[in-house]
């Protein structure tokens, strides 16, 4: 049976080839939004798809095996075009490269337009860790015992707990947002629950 992973590649901060070539090796699909293109360039990456208006990218990093869907509507950005195209092919998982970095505007923007995704497990990935984001309920995490990871919520989170971690939460309400920078894990095993919000976790490599 077909995983249907889908990866996609921004115009972010690049991404170092070793960082990313297990992940990549093991997705069905590769869009590159817009000047994502470059950055797979770069890469020595050919993706199945380019999307965007076109205008960051260069002629010569679209490879000729690459499907090019031009979509020029200005309210939204390239990455949102290409997110909306994944979404499209149903995919069971969708990984995230180089959609932090560089312009800050772009980060956080990019941010804001994940989170709006709950139906899809989403890892994002830069060149020192992997986020993912939790919606409101109980969930397991599955860590190695000494890493670093960071906790934070943009929104008010209520009845946070967190155990498995040097530094516990209990019941815990947050009435502007969350940070919980520098966390460690406890336990092979950790749990992080609450009743609302939305929780991104950032684990360093």
């Amino acid at each position: 049976m077909r995983k249907n992973i889908i990866s996609i590649i921004a115009n972010g901060e690049v991404i170092k080839k070793e960082k990313v070539k297990n992940i990549l090796s093991d997705s069905d699909i590769i869009i590159a939004a817009d000047g994502g293109a470059n950055n797979c360039n770069n890469l020595g990456i050919v993706p199945d798809y380019v999307i965007g208006d076109l205008d960051s990218v260069k002629k010569e990093s679209i490879p000729s095996k690459s499907q090019i869907i031009i979509r020029k509507d200005q309210n939204y950005t390239d990455f949102q075009k290409s997110l909306k195209f994944a979404i499209s092919l149903f995919p069971t998982k969708i990984n995230v490269f180089s959609v932090i970095g560089k312009r800050t505007d772009h980060t956080i923007a990019n941010l804001i337009i994940l989170q709006k995704n709950k139906d899809i497990p989403i890892d994002i990935y830069d060149n020192y860790g992997k986020m993912q984001i939790f919606y409101p309920g109980k969930h397991q995490i599955i860590g190695e015992i000494g890493k670093t990871v960071s906790l934070f919520s943009l929104q008010p989170v209520k009845n946070l707990i967190l155990s498995g971690f040097r530094y516990p939460v209990k019941n815990q309400n947050f009435q502007i947002s969350f940070i919980g920078i520098s966390n460690v894990y406890k336990s092979k095993s950790c749990s992080l629950e609450f009743d609302s919000g939305i929780i991104f976790l950032y684990e360093v490599f």
